[in-house]
């Protein structure tokens, strides 16, 4: 065989395995398997091509819905779309999974999909936090349903930070009306976020706003309580140090 030929055949083997349609097809993936489409979108989606593999996932799932590890390509398929950041196609793949294969041992790893979409939809603290709070009932639901699982442990560290995103936003609705000198606008909300939110940091915060505000207005009893409070909560807080600070000032 002349080099040309060789040269010629080589790139014929090329076509045929890059299924391009060397003749003329328009079907890149005429004559795949369904293993073929996947080893082909896993391939994909390691070399962050992920319109790639969502393309050939998308094909392997209307050709081959009978195949014995769908599952996977259906998870796959998820996980592409929240690379990808589009994150309320990736929460609508991983519920669709959920939907059809509640037993399967994927589940977990869907419904902790599910919980990451969500919580990457969670806007800064000043927006509206509907998704935010859609993201902590789902992780938590994780929590609950996959006890003892990685993607339970994860879940719960989600939810968590997504309740420190709540806290927040409550405590700089307080700081806004504080500044103002609206102190009893600013006290709800600082009572929201010592009551609700025990855990995150704004807490001791907030009950130290809770004290310097009823100072302001002049309720002594009510200043103390909130300061008897915060030292007994959290004696190691700046908060705390802060109000100890005020407590013995001139």
């Amino acid at each position: 065989m002349s080099p040309i030929e060789r040269r010629l055949a080589r790139f014929s083997t090329v076509c045929l395995l890059l299924l391009v349609g060397c003749g003329g097809g328009s079907d890149r993936y005429q004559g795949m398997s369904a293993e073929d489409l996947f080893r082909l979108a896993e391939s994909e989606f390691s070399e962050e091509e992920y319109d790639n593999a969502i393309s050939a996932l998308d094909r392997l799932l209307a050709s081959f819905g009978d195949w014995a590890r769908v599952q996977e390509a259906r998870l796959l398929l998820g996980e592409s779309y929240f690379q990808k950041e589009e994150y309320l196609t990736a929460r609508s793949e991983y519920t669709r999974f959920l939907d059809r294969y509640p037993v399967h041992p994927l589940a977990p790893r869907a419904a902790l999909g599910m919980c990451r979409a969500l919580a990457a939809l969670s806007p800064e603290p000043q927006r509206d936090q509907a998704y935010t709070q859609e993201a902590i009932g789902t992780c938590r639901n994780v929590v609950i349903d996959y006890a003892e699982t990685p993607q339970a442990t994860e879940a719960a560290e989600l939810a968590n930070g997504l309740r420190t995103l709540l806290a927040e936003k409550d405590y700089l609705n307080a700081d806004f009306y504080f500044r103002r000198k609206l102190y009893d606008s600013a006290i709800k909300y600082y009572e929201f976020v010592a009551r609700l939110y025990p855990e995150t940091p704004f807490a001791p915060r907030a009950l130290l706003g809770i004290y310097l505000s009823n100072q302001a207005i002049g309720y002594a009893d009510l200043a103390e309580e909130a300061r008897q409070q915060l030292l007994s909560r959290y004696p190691d807080s700046e908060a705390a140090a802060e109000i100890r600070i005020d407590a013995t000032g001139p």
